[in-house]
């Protein structure tokens, strides 16, 4: 078994360093821009690069166990359990079936309709709007396009939440 290179150690060490702060990739370019004057590792010496590791690990040892207060989590897409009960989404949901029925959407689905949503109101999640965003860029919306698309909403598919 071959050990690896010291630069490919350096930067590996330098990359779990830096996840392990929480740095960013804008955040760990600075950083290494004002330690050792160079924005990217690979375009380090191996001083260099020791001088970086020297510097995060101190970081490391300041912070100690504790993780970022910036740390990113993904959104999530899909519905609480609370939308269950919601009659609007209901709604929204069966002019959406209603719109599949017809063919102008592909998917008839509760992550198709949540992705349509967020992508109209700019909110991550259904249990974040507010009764305007809901009837005017939700429901007002849906039934303007099926009205569009000539998709009868008063024979409306019914959907099992």
């Amino acid at each position: 078994m071959t050990k690896p290179a010291p630069r490919q150690s350096h930067l590996a060490a330098i990359h779990c360093a830096q996840k392990a702060l929480g740095l960013s990739a804008d955040d760990a370019a600075a950083l290494k821009l004002h330690v050792t004057g160079k924005a990217s590792a690979a375009d380090m010496s191996a001083a260099q690069r020791q001088q970086y590791l020297a510097h995060l690990s101190g970081l490391q040892k300041k912070t100690g166990d504790h993780k970022p207060a910036h740390a990113y989590q993904r959104p999530a897409l899909h519905r609480s359990i609370d939308d269950v009960q919601d009659a609007r989404w209901h709604k929204a949901r069966c002019l959406w079936a209603a719109l599949a029925k017809a063919g102008v959407v592909r998917i008839d689905s509760d992550d198709a309709l949540s992705t349509w949503v967020k992508r109209q109101t700019k909110v991550a999640s259904w249990r974040f709007l507010n009764t305007h965003q809901i009837n005017n860029l939700v429901i007002e919306p849906l039934k303007k396009w099926c009205g569009e698309k000539g998709v009868d909403i008063d024979a409306t598919p019914e959907v099992n939440p």
